[in-house]
């Protein structure tokens, strides 16, 4: 019998699925379109959850004190993706994309300590660079008034700077920014089509690196 690959997505509500349209949750969503055979999907999406950013009103929120519990929790795994960052743009946390980018290294960080892994073998690990925030955010209202003009700024610079943040680990980096885009409904969740974009790219990396 074939053991089936398992493999951890976690990230905040563009790996949850949340429409731009309606806000509901959509089924065609990324986790769900790569299409792996023999592979279990674990969906670990939690809407406007964050890499570093606090706020005390939803503490539940913050990405990184959650995300060892995650590990072992659907532990053994065979690989792990992280999506996070977008939601630490916003401006309550005022964050430059370098500080958002160190938070993501503290992850990485968390992930490589051996003591997790004493009952199973260490997954592979991929950090992917989120989607842009839209040219809209800065005058849109209602569910992107948490962002503006600086928000969209450090935006543009945050593939970048998590790519330097982890380049000294062995793990993985994939930049969503060049794959897909955010709706231009709110400017910051992808539609179905850009799910699926996102989808095949990661397809090819994860095979890449877990060959079927």
């Amino acid at each position: 019998m074939i053991q089936k690959k398992r493999i951890l997505c976690y990230g905040d509500s563009n790996t949850w699925g949340f429409s731009p349209y309606d806000g509901h949750r959509q089924a065609r969503r990324w986790t769900r379109l790569l299409n792996l055979d023999q592979t279990e999907i674990i969906e670990e999406g939690l809407n406007s959850r964050t890499a570093i950013g606090y706020d005390i009103f939803q503490p539940h929120k913050c990405g990184y004190p959650d995300f060892v519990r995650a590990l072992q929790t659907h532990s053994p795994l065979d690989l792990v993706i992280v999506m996070l960052g977008t939601n630490d743009l916003k401006t309550c946390y005022h964050y430059p994309a370098v500080q958002i980018a160190n938070g993501l290294r503290a992850f990485v960080r968390e992930f490589l300590n051996p003591t997790l892994w004493e009952s199973s073998s260490m997954p592979q690990l991929i950090i992917v660079a989120p989607i842009l925030l839209g040219e809209q955010i800065p005058v849109l209202g209602g569910v992107a008034a948490g962002f503006n003009e600086y928000s969209f700024e450090q935006s543009k610079l945050l593939s970048s700077e998590i790519q330097n943040a982890i380049a000294p680990y062995p793990v993985h980096f994939f930049d969503a920014s060049t794959i897909a885009f955010a709706s231009e409904a709110d400017g910051l969740h992808m539609d179905e089509e850009n799910h699926q974009k996102i989808a095949f790219a990661l397809r090819k990396a994860i095979l890449d690196i877990l060959p079927e």
